[in-house]
């Protein structure tokens, strides 16, 4: 698949899609909606926007390891509020084992991730305080790379009005064709 990122961050993509598939368990990993498979194309989604704004690679390693973690604790493929939070709690709890090194602002991305935005929001100005709107901006761009993937659900599955962030809107056309969709 021609993912149109630079060969930089192409390479970083390879790398998170390769932890993803190797070292991240699921709860459900036969889910037909939000496995791996969804994983890897959300982390895709995210550093395609990440790029689009020039994002730097500390803030694309943010948006990666959410996107790896985001859906490993669902327990069904229902609305499932909560498994955010569960997702979090792993991350935090593995993090170290795995390599990683744990940050704040991936476990408030994920643990809000399948929450209204208002209430993500309010968590991440209340914990962030003034360092918020960076934290703010990586919410959005995830919120947004996990929505761009609905095209797996159906051709009209995405309601671009809901997206947050303008560069999102510019990868509509690229996320229908990465799940193979036909407008």
């Amino acid at each position: 698949m021609d993912t149109g990122l630079s060969i930089c961050v192409q390479e970083e993509y390879e790398q998170w899609r390769t932890f993803l598939y190797e070292r991240v368990t699921f709860v459900q990993e036969k889910s037909a909606c939000h496995a791996k498979d969804h994983c890897a194309r959300v982390l895709l989604f995210s550093l395609k926007i990440a790029e689009k704004l020039a994002l730097p690679k500390e803030e694309r390693d943010i948006l990666s390891t959410a996107a790896v973690f985001h859906d490993c604790c669902r327990f069904n493929d229902d609305k499932d509020v909560g498994h955010g939070q569960r997702a979090a709690d792993k991350y935090r709890a593995v993090a170290e084992e795995l390599g990683l090194t744990f940050d704040e602002r991936v476990y408030f991305i994920m643990a809000y991730h399948d929450r209204h935005d208002a209430e993500g929001e309010a968590a991440i100005r209340a914990h962030f305080g003034s360092t918020s709107e960076g934290v703010l901006l990586l919410y959005r761009i995830f919120k947004d790379a996990d929505a761009l993937d609905r095209f797996r659900f159906g051709p009209y599955e995405l309601d671009e009005r809901y997206l947050r962030i303008p560069a999102s809107r510019e990868l509509i056309e690229f996320a229908r064709e990465v799940n193979g969709v036909e407008e």
